[in-house]
């Protein structure tokens, strides 16, 4: 660790942080270099990457297979490039690495996964005294061993009622009834997606999670968002959980999109997002003192991609999913994933098909349409989205 804190004194020298903290030891003992501030007032910590394994990281593996139509990955490539490249704060020294500062409160929200008991749950329990605390989703899965999956998701700004709400569109990576040490069997994932959370970053933003013991508690290589807690390990140096993107997508103009998903290969759990790698999730943090093949370290069974609103106070919410479109508008309206793969065990993508476990809370407020193993260029997909109550987008 001497080496790196000298190499960070060194790289501190020629580099002018935006920002007042001090060179020193983050939280986890990462060795700081510089502190910026971006335009939209994300405060970033750029490390030194080996500080945060104590050790060399591996390298990216190779990038996956690509089904999408190119002119939208060169256009997607071509803004979010123009986009990191505008903003100082996003540009940090040669040779490190960014972690976002944790965002604001997000305590208190149990963070799950979809289940049967979702469906059609505004029917079933009709008027509740208070909705504070209650997920809904339209979502999708396939119970299927695999090493992860990816897939292409819309860019809107969707409308919160509160900053409290959040709305999302998310890829989880599932082991359902993992060992666990100390406990019976839980269960463990890895996820990603695009949310807008203004509580946890003020605008919309690429998001990861992981959970080791089934959403009971969270903490450094137990569970948690981003880099909030310890766990997730950066290796790109400009793309990171957390990071907004721009531009969006506009409700009848121009769309944009973003391929997020993860490969679990030489015993990490990697995130893909855009182009590239970014990070991973080392696969020792789900097999502590018991069998890594009865956990989350060797293999997922089921993976899920879905969207989902969290209803934070007492009246039902308003807030939209997607772009607040039902998915019936479709393209160049509706949210939307696309081009939907999962990993088989032989390292080979498959066309993903969730029908067997779709959920839908409420379809007066959010629903999905399915177009899977479609033959066209979008492979496996599904619009998705909804105005939430009042059926009013954007109020």
């Amino acid at each position: 660790m001497q080496l790196s804190i000298l190499k960070a004194a060194a790289l501190a020298a020629v580099f002018q942080t935006s920002s007042a903290s001090p060179l020193g030891s983050r939280s986890g003992g990462l060795e700081v270099v510089a502190t910026t501030t971006t335009s939209d007032g994300q405060v970033i910590d750029w490390v030194i990457p080996e500080s945060q394994t104590r050790n060399n990281l591996p390298q990216p593996p190779s990038p996956p297979p690509q089904k999408r139509d190119l002119q939208a990955v060169r256009r997607m490539q071509a803004a979010s490039n123009t986009f990191l490249a505008s903003d100082p704060g996003r540009q940090g020294p040669n040779g490190t690495v960014p972690i976002l500062r944790s965002g604001g409160a997000t305590g208190g929200i149990v963070k799950r996964l979809p289940t049967n008991n979702d469906e059609s749950f505004a029917k079933t329990n009709g008027a509740a005294a208070s909705y504070a605390g209650q997920h809904w989703y339209a979502s999708s899965g396939q119970n299927v061993v695999n090493h992860g999956g990816k897939g292409t998701f819309s860019l809107f700004k969707a409308y919160t009622q509160n900053n409290a709400d959040f709305s999302l569109l998310q890829t989880a990576v599932i082991r359902q009834n993992a060992a666990h040490a100390g406990t019976g069997a839980v269960t463990q994932t890895v996820e990603a997606g695009w949310i807008n959370y203004p509580n946890q970053v003020s605008a919309p933003h690429l998001f990861s999670y992981y959970t080791t013991n089934g959403y009971s508690a969270e903490g450094d290589n137990v569970g948690g968002w981003n880099r909030d807690h310890g766990g997730w390990v950066q290796v790109d140096s400009q793309i990171y959980p957390g990071i907004a993107f721009a531009p969006l997508s506009a409700d009848g103009g121009s769309q944009y999109e973003l391929e997020i998903g993860y490969y679990l290969t030489g015993g990490n759990w990697w995130l893909w997002c855009l182009d590239r790698y970014i990070g991973y999730y080392p696969a020792s943090v789900f097999s502590k003192g018991v069998n890594a093949a009865d956990t989350l370290a060797d293999h997922s069974d089921l993976i899920d991609f879905y969207g989902e609103i969290y209803n934070s106070q007492s009246a039902l919410t308003t807030t939209d999913m997607g772009s607040g479109e039902f998915p019936t508008a479709g393209f160049g309206k509706s949210g939307y994933i696309h081009n939907i793969l999962y990993v088989n065990t032989a390292n080979g993508y498959v066309d993903y098909n969730g029908q067997n476990q779709l959920i839908v809370s409420d379809t007066a407020r959010y629903n999905l349409v399915t177009g899977w193993n479609s033959g066209s260029n979008w492979g496996s997909y599904f619009y998705v989205g909804g105005p939430g109550a009042g059926g009013k987008i954007g109020a």
